[in-house]
C-alpha cells in the first residue's frame, strides 16, 4: 500500500478522498434523519403558500426568504415526503457551489492547486459544516451567498481585471442578509477587513461607499414593504427583540470540543495555518477567519450552524498549514488521518440515525388526515403538511421556548386542551400535554397502534 501511496500524485490522491465524501454526503442527503429545524423550514413554507402570513398568522423568528423559496417547490411536486427529498437536493447543490467558492477562493490566494483540493476535501470532511450543509434550513444559501460575497470581494482586490466584482460581493451579501439575520456578523467583519484595507491602501474609500449603498439598495426594498404595510414593528419584534430575549445559553466551546473530537487535526494544522499566514503578511484572511470565529462568541446558543462561514476558513488554513509543517511523504498518511475518523462517523450516522421512520410517521399523517384538518404536532416531528391549532405550532415546551420567551414579553394565553376543543384536530400527540387524561382528550381520541405517542379523533 504504501509504495502504491507514493505512486499517486497528491492532488489525485486528495480527488479520489473528495470523490468518497462526495458519494457519503449525498447518501447522507438521502437517508440521514431530518433535522427539528428541517421540518420546521418545510412547514412554514407549506403554511405561506397556503395563505398564511409570517409573524401574523404563525410563529416565525427568522427572515421570511427562504420559506418563500420553498413555497414553490412544494406546490410543484406536492404535499409528500417525496418533496422533502428535492429540497435536501437543492441544499445538497447549494453545498457543492460552496465546495467551488472555496476552491477558487483558496486558489486566488495561494496560487496552489494541492491546496484548493486538500482545502474542499477538509471542508467535505468536517463533520460540523456537512451535517449542515445538506439541512432544509435558511443558513445554507445564507453561507452560500456569504462565500460568494468574500470570493468576489478578494477577486476585486487582487486581480485586476474584476474591480467590478466589489458589486456582486455587496449584491451577495445583501441577498444573504435576506435569507437569514445572523449575516449581520459576515457584514460586521466584511466592514472591517474593508477598512483594513482602506488603511493599507488596497482599498478606496469611493469604493467602500459604492459597496455600502450597494448592499443598501438590495435590501431596502423588503424594509420598504414592511413601513408600506405597517410590519416594521412586528419584523423587528420576532426577528430581533424575541431572539435577544431567549434565556439560557451555553458555551461555543461545547461545539468547538465537540468538532475537535471528529476533526481534531484539522483544528490543530489551522490553528498553525492561521500562525503562518499572519507571519507571510497573507493578514486580510487571518482577519477574515479570526473575526469570524469571534462573532460565534456573541450569540446565547451557538449550535454548528453558526459555525459554517468561519469553517471554510478554517479548513483553507488547515491545508496551508498542513504543506508548511508535514513532509510530502508524511502528506498522505496525516491526510489519511484527518478524514477517517469523519469518514466512519457519517457511515455510521447512516445506519444508526436513518429517516425512514420520520418519513413514515409523516406519510400516515397525512394518509390518514384531510387537506382541511387541523393537527396538534407539540412540536415539529411529523405535522408538515396540515394546518395547526394555535399561532405558536412549534417551540412551545415549557421553560426555553419562543411561547415563554413571547410570554415574557407580550401577554398571550395558551391552553392547549382549549385549542383542542375549538379546532378539533383530527391528530393530535402527547408532546407537550401533561394530561392525556383531561376529558378533552379521553372522551374524543383513541391511542394510535401503529405509533402510540398519537393519538386520532373518535368517530373517524
Amino acid at each position: 500500500m504504501l509504495k502504491v501511496l507514493q505512486k499517486v500524485s497528491l492532488v489525485q490522491y486528495f480527488k479520489a478522498h473528495f470523490g468518497l465524501f462526495l458519494l457519503v454526503i449525498v447518501c447522507l442527503t438521502i437517508f440521514r434523519k431530518f433535522d427539528h429545524d428541517e421540518f420546521e423550514a418545510v412547514h412554514s413554507s407549506w403554511k405561506i403558500l397556503n395563505g398564511e402570513r409570517i409573524y401574523i398568522d404563525f410563529f416565525q423568528h427568522h427572515h421570511p426568504f427562504f420559506y418563500f423559496l420553498l413555497a414553490p417547490v412544494i406546490w410543484l411536486f406536492g404535499e409528500s415526503v417525496e418533496t422533502v427529498l428535492v429540497i435536501r437536493f437543492m441544499m445538497l447543490t447549494m453545498y457543492f457551489v460552496m465546495f467551488w467558492c472555496l476552491f477558487k477562493l483558496s486558489k486566488l490566494l495561494f496560487e496552489d492547486e494541492r491546496i484548493s483540493w486538500l482545502s474542499v476535501l477538509l471542508l467535505a470532511s468536517t463533520a460540523m459544516f456537512s451535517n449542515k450543509a445538506i439541512e432544509i434550513r435558511p443558513d445554507v444559501p445564507q453561507v452560500l451567498l456569504g462565500m460568494l460575497s468574500i470570493l468576489f470581494l478578494f477577486q476585486s482586490v487582487i486581480e485586476r481585471g474584476k474591480k467590478k466584482r466589489v458589486f456582486l460581493s455587496a449584491i451577495c451579501l445583501g441577498i444573504s442578509f435576506l435569507f437569514l439575520q445572523k449575516t449581520i456578523f459576515t457584514v460586521a467583519v466584511v466592514g472591517l477587513v474593508q477598512l483594513y484595507w482602506v488603511f493599507n491602501n488596497e482599498f478606496s474609500w469611493s469604493r467602500l461607499i459604492q459597496y455600502w449603498l450597494l448592499f443598501g439598495c438590495v435590501i431596502s426594498p423588503y424594509f420598504i414593504s414592511l413601513i408600506v404595510y405597517d410590519q416594521l414593528e412586528i419584523y423587528l419584534f420576532f426577528n430581533w427583540i424575541l431572539n435577544m430575549h431567549f434565556e439560557g445559553g451555553f458555551s461555543p466551546f461545547n461545539t468547538i470540543i465537540d468538532s475537535f473530537y471528529y476533526n481534531h487535526l484539522i483544528w490543530i494544522f489551522g490553528i498553525l495555518g492561521f500562525g503562518v499566514c499572519f507571519k507571510k503578511k497573507r493578514r486580510s484572511i487571518v482577519i477574515f477567519g479570526v473575526l469570524l470565529l469571534a462573532t460565534v462568541f456573541l450569540v446565547k446558543f451557538p449550535y454548528r450552524q453558526y459555525f459554517m462561514p468561519f469553517v471554510p476558513v478554517l479548513c483553507m488554513m488547515a491545508a496551508i498549514g498542513m504543506f508548511e509543517f508535514l513532509k510530502l511523504k508524511q502528506m498522505k498518511w496525516v491526510v489519511f488521518l484527518a478524514t477517517v475518523v469523519p469518514f466512519v462517523y457519517f457511515s455510521m450516522t447512516l445506519l444508526v440515525y436513518p429517516n425512514k421512520p420520520q418519513l413514515d410517521k409523516i406519510n400516515w399523517v397525512v394518509a390518514n388526515t384531510n387537506p382541511s384538518d387541523y393537527v396538534y404536532d407539540g412540536d415539529i416531528y411529523f405535522n408538515l403538511f396540515r394546518r395547526d391549532v394555535d399561532f405558536f405550532w412549534y417551540s412551545t415546551e415549557p421553560g426555553k421556548s419562543g411561547l415563554k420567551t413571547y410570554q415574557s414579553l407580550k401577554p398571550y394565553s395558551y391552553d392547549v386542551y382549549k385549542r383542542i376543543q375549538e379546532f378539533k384536530p383530527k391528530i393530535i400527540s402527547d408532546t407537550f400535554i401533561e394530561d392525556m387524561s383531561h376529558e378533552i382528550i379521553s372522551r374524543n381520541y383513541r391511542q394510535s397502534t401503529e405509533y402510540p405517542e398519537l393519538y386520532i379523533r373518535s368517530g373517524y
